[in-house]
């Protein structure tokens, strides 16, 4: 199911995985609190030494402070408080994490790194929907007989308000979508809390008819239903565009803008990616994959703009 790889993981490089649309990737497993926990080697730029942080007056709980790297000032996040509210004492072997997602630098306190491991998104676990209770979780795997929790670090970061996840925005372009009913945006990301976000910047930019998805294989299953009963000149009446993210649980962003594009109906729909995983690497596989626009969260604007511009002609 998982294999390991021999990369150190204290100098991650990235770009391992040069392919597009294998529905694969690569996972770095941590432990926090004695629990094993992962997260997506794109995101990860450093594995450090543990270092104290330097106290930031009236921040969160869960932030211990700052930390210098090199030329930059980065928060210090306490994992094992944010996760479990309890409150970390320094350990021998303490490392931190240094992680970049939706273009800023975030460092994390574990309590040491195991290694990377590629694993296939279709062997990811999504967890139940649970109304009141959301975990920062993007699922759950199996490797090597333990069970490795996948961390949602956007929603982490958007808790403690440090990664600007939770702006809103009415798009500029949203002059130019107006009244009429037309065939609804599909998006497909498995944060329930990106999912609203995005469901709140559609319907602040006029987009009236909305269909959002946990992942890419509930996406697919729906457009791939579509077609089997449109034609390329009847589709764009059910489906005007997808918007989805990169990773997710069961079917990634890439694989499934590959199965639209090779699909004899969807072919010519708009696709755009929308991740806090916007690096060169990644905008190269979203080109391979035929990716229609690539945007980093959290540019709530350009997305809306990007959409006018890729969707005019299908709403207008």
């Amino acid at each position: 199911m998982a294999k390991n790889t021999k990369k150190n993981p204290s100098s991650v490089e990235n770009g391992i995985l040069l392919e597009a649309g294998t529905n694969e990737v690569e996972i770095l497993v941590f432990k926090v609190a004695g629990h094993f926990c992962g997260v997506n080697v794109a995101k990860v730029r450093e594995v450090r030494n543990h270092e104290d942080a330097t106290y930031l007056p009236q921040s969160p709980d869960a932030v211990d402070g700052a930390v210098r790297v090199r030329d930059a000032v980065v928060p210090l996040i306490n994992l094992q408080q944010i996760l479990w509210g309890e409150e970390a004492e320094t350990v021998a072997g303490e490392e931190q994490l240094l992680l970049e997602f939706n273009e800023q630098l975030i460092a994390f306190r574990v309590q040491g790194v195991d290694r990377i491991y590629r694993v296939s998104w279709k062997d990811f676990i999504p967890l139940p929907h649970c109304p009141g209770m959301e975990a920062p979780v993007t699922g759950v795997i199996l490797i090597e007989g333990r069970i490795v929790t996948v961390l949602d670090f956007e929603a982490i970061g958007a808790v403690l308000g440090i990664n600007g996840a939770t702006q809103q925005v009415a798009g500029n372009g949203s002059e130019a979508i107006t009244a009429s009913i037309r065939p609804p945006v599909v998006f497909a990301d498995d944060s329930p809390l990106i999912r609203r976000m995005l469901d709140d910047a559609l319907a602040q930019a006029g987009y009236e008819n909305r269909l959002g998805f946990s992942d890419g294989q509930e996406a697919w299953d729906y457009l791939g239903e579509l077609a089997q009963s449109h034609s390329t000149t009847t589709i764009r009446k059910s489906v005007a565009g997808v918007i989805s993210d990169i990773e997710m649980p069961r079917m990634d962003g890439f694989s499934l803008t590959r199965r639209i594009r090779e699909n004899s109906v969807l072919r010519d729909l708009p696709v755009v990616l929308f991740s806090s995983l916007i690096s060169k690497d990644n905008e190269k596989k979203g080109r391979q994959v035929g990716a229609t626009a690539q945007i980093s969260k959290p540019r709530w604007e350009e997305l809306t703009d990007t959409l006018v511009n890729v969707l005019g002609e299908v709403v207008g």
